[in-house]
């Protein structure tokens, strides 16, 4: 099982009672790829980061790819995520003024890989895939457009070659043409790598691509939150 949920809880601290998240029993299986919609404000983002590790359950058991996550210290956490979890960020998270082939070296140089001498060549045919022009791989990334930058962000997530890739929001920035390129080749690489995915939009034109689609709103029970 790649996601395991058991009675999860969670609320911020300031609000103690006031519960954005209550999920009492969801799944993702190994290799499978799942839809989640829910409207903006929805817990969405909250989430992916009770699943990421960079936030941790109030109650309950969070178990990812066979560990339970509640139980983890902050840096078993951080360590766990780069090694086995891929993550494409709404906002991208790149460091603007390096370039592309730097900001998805340091994704890998976060895990806890051993060095491979074909790195940077799996790196450019990253690049490639995700028809990002060769004479901007070495440009500062603040200087490329958004929907390179949000390529970009998806070829680091990948590098590491993750067992589950979590995507928020991925093609938001992305026109219709783009949206439906990256799509086909987002679904074609988990696919051919095995990689368990969880994709979570409120754009429901993109739930054609996948076999299983859950609405947030049945599997919280906590209803709306931030």
């Amino acid at each position: 099982m790649a996601i395991q949920l058991k009675d999860v809880h969670f609320a911020y601290p300031e609000t103690p009672d006031n519960d954005i998240l209550h999920i009492a029993n969801w799944s993702l299986s190994t290799g499978e790829q799942v839809f989640v919609h829910g409207p903006s404000g929805g817990g969405k983002s909250t989430l992916l980061n009770l699943l990421s590790g960079m936030l941790t359950a109030t109650s309950g058991e969070v178990n990812v790819l066979g560990e339970r996550l509640e139980t983890m210290g902050a840096r078993q956490r951080d360590r766990f995520r780069a090694n086995h979890i891929g993550y494409i960020f709404q906002q991208f998270n790149l460091i603007p003024y390096i370039d592309a082939i730097d900001n998805i070296q340091l994704a890998h140089q976060f895990a806890n890989k051993n060095p491979q001498p074909v790195l940077i060549d799996e790196i450019k045919s990253l690049l490639s895939t995700f028809h990002i022009p060769q004479a901007d791989w070495h440009n500062p990334v603040a200087k490329l457009s958004i929907g390179q930058q949000q390529r970009i962000a998806i070829a680091r997530a990948l590098i590491n070659r993750p067992q589950l890739l979590i995507a928020d929001e991925p093609t938001s920035s992305l026109d219709q043409k783009n949206r439906d390129n990256f799509m086909s080749t987002l679904m074609s690489l988990v696919s051919e790598h095995g990689i368990s995915l969880l994709f979570v939009s409120h754009d429901m034109s993109l739930a054609s691509y996948f076999d299983r689609i859950d609405a947030l709103s049945e599997i919280n029970a906590a209803g709306e939150g931030s």
